[in-house]
């Protein structure tokens, strides 16, 4: 009772936490404009260095960072209020970082349109166990580096991500649990990125673009 309890009170604070949007809170507070209606129309660090540009992006990613850390680091803390042996630490860490994601994808306060969840999911992996989240790591630059899609390398680390969480889990009887959790997060994040893949497909996703001339590059549209 009391851990059914404990989890109910982490994914509750984990959600609001999520549900506070960097990119939101910026274009709102900073230009006065609702990100939702600019560029690919997502709540996310991309999109918004693309309409708005670099200078405020590592504020977005801050934010976003921040958030989690603080709800993973306190989902932790709290399970070991049940379990003083630490073994249930990292489950607590990723039920916080998974309803964080789900705060940030679908905030209530934002009609239920938010970003993707891609830095809440990195932040969480690295948080939970920096083996996995040099993993996820690794496969984003890989894959970006070749690829040049922001999404696919983003939809490539949260999902091997999950496969690193069940590899590393050291107890045994917690693999399905821990591996679960963020195996949901990145079918999540992969069926918030769909359009993305459709464009990938039909060759019309952006690509990152090196170089100094398209650092500050910023996406424009009538509205803006």
């Amino acid at each position: 009772m009391k851990v059914t309890l404990l989890c109910i009170l982490i994914a509750v604070l984990s959600y609001g936490l999520g549900a506070l949007n960097g990119a939101m809170i910026l274009s709102k507070f900073i230009f006065h404009k609702d990100i939702r209606k600019y560029g690919s129309h997502n709540a996310g660090y991309t999109n918004f260095v693309r309409v708005f540009g670099t200078k405020w992006g590592p504020a977005v990613f801050a934010v976003d960072v921040l958030k989690t850390a603080i709800a993973v680091l306190a989902g932790g803390l709290l399970m070991l209020i049940v379990d003083r042996s630490g073994d249930f630490v990292t489950v607590g860490r990723l039920l916080a970082g998974f309803c964080t994601v789900l705060g940030h994808m679908y905030p209530i306060q934002y009609q239920l349109r938010g970003g993707k969840g891609v830095a809440c999911c990195m932040a969480t992996l690295w948080l939970a166990d920096w083996r996995v989240g040099l993993v996820a790591t690794g496969v984003f630059v890989i894959v970006i580096a070749f690829s040049q899609y922001v999404s696919l390398a983003s939809m490539c680390a949260c999902f091997v991500g999950a496969l690193a969480t069940w590899v590393f889990t050291p107890s045994e009887h917690l693999k399905g649990v821990c591996g679960t959790l963020v195996l949901i997060m990145a079918l999540l994040i992969i069926w918030r990125h769909r359009g993305n893949i459709f464009r990938i497909l039909e060759h019309r996703e952006p690509r990152v673009k090196w170089g100094r001339a398209q650092t500050d590059r910023r996406m424009r549209d009538d509205k803006f």
